[in-house]
C-alpha cells in the first residue's frame, strides 16, 4: 500500500474531529479529505470521496460507529475502518471484532499514538482497545449502571436498557454507592467523573 492514504473522520464532536484532520495534515503518510459528524454524512462522503481510511466515533448523534462501519465494509471491502469510543467493553470489541474492522481504539489515547495506531491498523491483524480491570472494585455491570447514571438515566430507564429488573438496578446502584463512598447518585457521578471512571458528555 503506497502513496498517501486519503481518511474520512466521523466525528460529532468538532472539536476533536478539527485537531484529528489537523494532525493528519501534519503525517506524510496520511490526510484528511472530508469530515462528517452524522452517519447520513459519513454514508454521503464515503460514496463520494471514496477515502482509504475511515476514523469513526462509535456513538454518533444518528447512529452507531460498528453499524455504520459494517455498511461501509460491504460497500467497499477494501476500507480500512477504525473505531473509537471512550467507553471499552467487552461487548464492544466483539462486535469490532465481528464487523471487521481495523482497529477498535480507546479515545482517551494522544493524536501521536492514534496517527501510529491509524498507520499501523489491519483488518487482517485488527488491533482491539485492551480492557482494563474494574476500578474502584466496581464490577462490569455496575459500570454500565454508573455510565446510564451519568447519561441522565433513572433507575427505571437503566432496567430497560440493561434488560434488567428495577429491583436489581436499585441494589447495583446502592453498591456503586457504596464502593464509591458516595452518599447520593449525583455525588457518584460527580466522583466517578473527577476520578477519570466516567467521562461525561464523551462518546
Amino acid at each position: 500500500m503506497g502513496g498517501i492514504e486519503r481518511v474520512l473522520v466521523v466525528d460529532d464532536h468538532q472539536v476533536f474531529a478539527d485537531l484529528v484532520s489537523v494532525a493528519l495534515e501534519s503525517d506524510p503518510t496520511m490526510r484528511c479529505v472530508g469530515s462528517a459528524a452524522s452517519v447520513e454524512d459519513a454514508r454521503r462522503l464515503a460514496a463520494e470521496l471514496r477515502p482509504d481510511l475511515a476514523l469513526v466515533d462509535v456513538r454518533l448523534p444518528d447512529g452507531d460507529g460498528l453499524d455504520l462501519a459494517a455498511e461501509l465494509l460491504a460497500a467497499r471491502p477494501e476500507l480500512r475502518v477504525v473505531v473509537l469510543t471512550a467507553y471499552p467493553r467487552a461487548d464492544l470489541v466483539e462486535r469490532a471484532r465481528a464487523v471487521g474492522v481495523a482497529a477498535l481504539l480507546a479515545k482517551e489515547l494522544s493524536l501521536t499514538e492514534l496517527l501510529a495506531a491509524l498507520r499501523d491498523a489491519r483488518p487482517d491483524a485488527p488491533v482491539l482497545v485492551q480492557l482494563q480491570e474494574p476500578q474502584h472494585g466496581l464490577t462490569r455491570r455496575e459500570l454500565e449502571v454508573l455510565e446510564l447514571l451519568g447519561e441522565g438515566s433513572d433507575v427505571r430507564a437503566i432496567a430497560r436498557t440493561l434488560g434488567i429488573s428495577p429491583h436489581t438496578t436499585r441494589d447495583h446502584v446502592k453498591n456503586v454507592l457504596a464502593k464509591l463512598g458516595a452518599r447520593t447518585q449525583l455525588d457518584a457521578v460527580v466522583m466517578a467523573a473527577r476520578s477519570g471512571i466516567l467521562r461525561i458528555g464523551a462518546p
